[in-house]
């Protein structure tokens, strides 16, 4: 074999090499960024499971916020005054009254068809400064014509536990001072009284 087919096979030889040692840096790279991405990954399934969790624990929890601690006046067994008791009912009218139907004082069906509070309250000013004084809230409550039926189916000291426990129980649930009752959009009229004027707190001794 002449000198210069020798360097010919030579020159082959040698690029056949580099030819390998390329490809197998090429190879041990991709592993390299193959290995590499797969923590990345990893991480961001972390993160966005953590920012998943934080975000369901800083939801408020609506059932709360949607019921209140109220005082309920419930006849005594003597019927001549009230026991107090303190429970967390609906933050509603209705949720009043239903509390008031599951310790019997109303019967079942009961509904606030209408409520509305009303403050007289006074706004005043002098010069810049603007002042609000606070005055007496009224309660204006219709109720379905089940209430009715509960007032005029008992005697004079059953009808009055009965009013006296809603309007005592709604008065200070809302820190009102007066209410004015309805049935049906009708003035309240029993055997014994006409309830067409505003009620206040019911003092039974």
């Amino acid at each position: 074999m002449s000198i210069k087919k020798k360097q010919v096979c030579t020159l082959i030889l040698a690029l056949a090499l580099l030819a390998l040692t390329l490809a197998g840096c090429t190879s041990s790279d991709n592993g390299g960024a193959a290995d590499g991405n797969a923590p990345s990954q990893s991480s961001q399934t972390d993160a966005d499971t953590t920012t998943a969790d934080a975000e369901e624990t800083t939801q408020p929890d609506i059932a709360v916020l949607d019921e209140f601690m109220v005082t309920l006046y419930l006849p005594n067994d003597n019927a001549d005054g009230f026991d107090t008791v303190e429970e967390t009912v609906e933050a509603s009218p209705q949720g009043i009254v239903d509390a008031l139907i599951a310790h019997g004082v109303l019967p079942e069906g009961v509904t606030v068809d209408a409520f509305e509070t009303v403050g007289d309250g006074v706004e005043t000013q002098e010069g810049d400064v603007v002042s609000y004084e606070v005055g007496e809230l009224s309660i204006t409550l219709d109720l379905s014509e089940e209430f009715l039926s509960a007032v005029t189916g008992t005697g004079t000291a059953g009808e009055t536990m009965v009013m006296g426990s809603l309007v005592n129980t709604m008065l200070t649930a809302y820190n009102a001072q007066t209410l004015t009752l309805t049935c049906g959009g009708e003035v309240v009229e029993t055997g014994h009284a006409v309830y067409d004027e505003p009620m206040t707190f019911f003092e039974v001794s």
